[in-house]
């Protein structure tokens, strides 16, 4: 089962979720749900998602990106996903059109430097 923890303190503009254990169609519905909220909530400009904590993801997990992207495109809030090198999601994301789920970092300075920056990419 998946957690999310999530993390306001890094940028004023930036949201940080940071899901954990499995990204399956067992969690996806509710993770959609809660991130979005969470965005809603706080404001962000920026939504970072780091899966830098997650053991498992499969397409389901990559669909919630494609959804979560396409829910914040309308809002005009950034996306950013990052998958550390190495990690199952990065195996995975380097097999799907990563345009369509916003920009793609390998750590979460890079991500939080995309959203400090905007004009960077």
């Amino acid at each position: 089962m998946s957690q999310i923890e999530f993390d306001t303190g890094a940028l004023p503009s930036a949201l940080i979720a940071r899901p954990s254990g499995d990204v399956d169609m067992a969690v996806t519905p509710a993770m959609q749900g809660e991130l979005l909220a969470a965005v809603g909530e706080h404001g962000a400009g920026c939504l970072v998602i780091d899966l830098g904590g997650v053991e498992y993801i499969d397409s389901s997990g990559i669909e919630l990106l494609f959804r979560v992207h396409g829910a914040l495109t309308g809002d005009s809030v950034e996306l950013i996903v990052v998958a550390p090198p190495g990690s199952s999601a990065a195996r995975l994301l380097g097999m799907v059109a990563l345009g369509d789920i916003g920009e793609i970092r390998g750590s979460l300075p890079e991500a939080l430097q995309t959203c400090a920056d905007p004009e960077a990419h």
